[in-house]
């Protein structure tokens, strides 16, 4: 596919957080595809403002997308994310290694996670004007009960080269996006789901529902189907399946 977006990538040492340089940057008017890239973060943040680990020999880099929709739709690009990321580690993944897709942001290999996505709105009187998306990948290092691309990988691992197949990718999946809607996104997806088919427990602020992962609505909310056959719509929660937190 020809590229759509003129990745403008700025690399840097360390930095509080690429989101907020970003941000910044959402709000200053710069064009769609300005990319922040840091060696370490010192305030990394994931969901609800939670810290994110950020050493040395990861991929911590944001990008600025200025989606035409919505903001209502903005929550489908963290599955276009999610999706490009998917397959930029295809490249380097083996026949043995299972890549799960865990709802709402999360890339896992094995049941580990590897990588991470959040975003962040740009509104101007109550319009999008621009999505920060920040992605995190562990490349060489991983917190625990995580894993990272280097010690799953059939050939060597180079970050630069991640990430520019990560920009190539999000260019491809984020065009077909924009020209077909999403339908076709949700389709891979699903195709690549953690979980679905399986018990779940969705835990919102002041709930808690357990049931069966039965699937995605057409805005990419999370089917519950509970005890008594009923179904339930997820907007947003901290999703456990099974036993293990993961």
């Amino acid at each position: 596919m020809p590229i759509n977006i003129d990745w403008q990538i700025k690399l840097l040492s360390k930095v509080t957080s690429t989101q907020d340089i970003v941000m910044i940057a959402a709000q200053d008017g710069d064009p769609e595809g300005y990319v922040v890239q840091a060696m370490s973060q010192t305030s990394g943040r994931g969901r609800h403002g939670k810290q994110w680990d950020a050493p040395m020999g990861n991929i911590y880099l944001s990008a600025l997308l200025r989606p035409d929709c919505d903001v209502m739709r903005a929550g489908e690009i963290a599955f276009v994310v999610a999706v490009a990321l998917s397959k930029a580690f295809d490249r380097y993944l083996g026949d043995k290694h299972v890549k799960t897709l865990k709802w709402p942001n999360d890339i896992l290999i094995d049941g580990l996670k590897i990588s991470g996505i959040l975003l962040e709105s740009n509104l101007t009187d109550g319009k999008l004007d621009g999505l920060v998306v920040g992605m995190g990948v562990n490349i060489f290092n991983a917190p625990e009960l995580a894993t990272c691309l280097n010690d799953v990988a059939r050939e060597p691992v180079y970050i630069n080269k991640v990430r520019d197949k990560i920009l190539e990718e999000l260019d491809n999946v984020y065009s077909q996006w924009q020209e077909e809607g999403f339908a076709p996104i949700r389709a891979q997806w699903l195709e690549k789901a953690h979980g679905l088919g399986h018990p779940i427990t969705a835990r919102l602020p002041s709930e808690t529902y357990s049931g069966i992962f039965s699937g995605l609505t057409e805005d990419g909310s999370l089917i519950l189907k509970q005890d008594d056959g009923t179904e339930r719509v997820i907007h947003a929660a901290e999703v456990h399946f099974g036993e293990a937190e993961v």
